[in-house]
């Protein structure tokens, strides 16, 4: 996955992985944040492993267990 040429400003969240929750194991690999410009961004970089909207009828949490091939070039 690449992200090139964004900018954030006076945001909650910058970037962000979302992994559904539900009980399963995955991986994320070959990530690529480049020229990502934030200003006043309180979570540059979020990884959210159990993302469910509006907290309802979550059925479980899921894990993320290998996370590899990350580059952040500013």
């Amino acid at each position: 996955m690449t992200v090139k040429s964004v900018s954030f400003t006076n945001t909650q969240n910058g970037v962000r992985i979302k992994a559904w929750g539900r009980p399963s194991k995955g991986f994320v690999r070959d990530v690529l944040f480049q020229h990502a410009i934030m200003t006043n961004v309180h979570n540059p970089i979020l990884i959210d492993q159990n993302y469910c909207p509006h907290h309802e009828n979550c059925p479980g949490q899921v894990q993320i267990h290998k996370f590899s091939c990350y580059t952040y070039l500013l």
